[in-house]
């Protein structure tokens, strides 16, 4: 699945910049120039990192920082992209949540190795924990193997796919586009029926209902969301 950084910067030539460079990457960008901005996107886009600029034309990044972490308890990688040097602003960053701090100029190669470390990590902990998070499902992101209840449920690819993106985000309100975009890709233009068909055929495989603890919800003109129940 593609990665999808969200940039809040208001400089909009350095926020350009930081999108070509990662584009370039091929990781799928989202741009921010004011704290509430991003507040408001998290709360329907999951993105795999935050990038964020400690001065901002309404709230500053320690202040967006704490409301993610501790208002919104998200544990999204954040990396602080800042002319503010000191070494107490470096430390104040990370000691309060931040994974990493770059000052700038920030250099290209050096940003885009911080940038795949930090998905690395935040890869290696999701898979060392998909096994048993769901429970009664389990799902092996290697091996493509779904799993209810012990029980291995035959699922296509694409089928998988789509399962453990709704898994991974439950309780998020997914729009079509934002999962086509994620689960298919280079072919995100498909029809939108192709999203609905899908979402029906894992619903039936995998027995998705309140019997099993977990509801598939459709929200008219908007998208899904998965809820797990007690």
């Amino acid at each position: 699945m593609s990665h999808i950084i969200a940039i809040l910067e208001d400089d909009q030539a350095q926020s350009q910049l930081i999108e070509c460079w990662l584009a370039s990457a091929g990781y799928n960008c989202h741009q921010y120039s004011t704290g509430q901005s991003l507040l408001d996107a998290i709360k329907t886009i999951t993105f795999d990192i935050l990038l964020i600029d400690w001065e901002l034309p309404d709230i500053n990044g320690p202040d967006v920082m704490n409301k993610i972490r501790n208002v919104m308890h998200l544990d999204t990688p954040i990396i602080f992209i800042t002319s503010r040097d000191s070494e107490q602003d470096i430390v104040t960053a990370l000691n309060n949540g931040a994974d990493d701090y770059l000052v700038k100029p920030v250099r290209q190669f050096e940003f885009l190795a911080r940038v795949k470390a930090n998905t690395r990590r935040k890869q290696q902990y999701e898979n060392d924990t998909d096994l048993n998070k769901f429970q009664p499902y389990k799902f092996n992101q290697k091996s493509q193997e779904a799993f209810l209840h012990g029980k291995n449920i035959e699922l296509s690819s694409k089928e998988f796919e789509l399962a453990y993106f709704l898994f991974c985000h439950e309780g998020k309100l997914l729009e079509r586009k934002h999962i086509q975009s994620n689960v298919w890709k280079q072919d995100a233009d498909l029809n939108t029926r192709t999203v609905d068909t899908h979402i029906s055929i894992i619903r039936k495989k995998l027995s998705i209902s309140p019997n099993n603890g977990w509801r598939l919800k459709s929200v008219y003109g908007h998208g899904y969301r998965l809820e797990r129940l007690g």
